[in-house]
């Protein structure tokens, strides 16, 4: 029987890598999964940065592309069949609607301890889990502390 696993990965979030990829390998039945590594960057609001460019869009784009390849060739090699998706868009719904999109079987994803700025606005990972029809694997980092919290949200906690 063959199975399709969405991964989204936050190309910022390296210390999650090894449990994810831990948690696909676990899942993935060898030749007869099939595992789409999607990163998504986020909508840059043109008040909030006016100096960004399509060509900028497009370069963060193609990095995400070349870290995304390494990264699957390095963690799952030949075991199993892997593809890679860039998508710009919000985050979120992005990541729902490629589930859909492509029939996923399962989305598997990394959480972390939120932060107040999270609790307000609500986690990537429980806006998916609220939003989706498929089954998702919310993998936990260990040991994770709470992120300090800047200014930025320091300040929204005043809102």
């Amino acid at each position: 029987m063959s199975q399709t696993l969405l991964v989204p990965l936050d190309l910022n979030q390296e210390s999650a890598f090894e449990s994810i990829f831990a948690a696909v390998k676990r899942i993935a039945d060898s030749k007869n999964t099939r595992v789409i590594l999607l990163t998504v960057i986020p909508e840059i609001s043109v008040g909030v940065l006016p100096f960004i460019g399509l060509d900028e869009m497009n370069n963060l784009g193609r990095v995400a592309r070349v870290q995304l390849e390494r990264l699957a060739e390095q963690e799952l090699g030949d075991a199993v069949a892997w593809e890679i998706e860039v998508r710009i868009g919000p985050v979120p719904r992005t990541i729902v609607s490629r589930g859909e999109h492509y029939n996923v079987d399962m989305i598997i994803m990394a959480s972390h301890n939120p932060v107040y700025w999270d609790v307000l606005l609500g986690s990537t990972a429980a806006q998916v889990v609220r939003h989706s029809r498929r089954s998702i694997l919310i993998v936990r980092q260990p040991g994770d502390k709470p992120a300090h919290i800047n200014d930025v949200s320091r300040d929204a906690l005043m809102l």
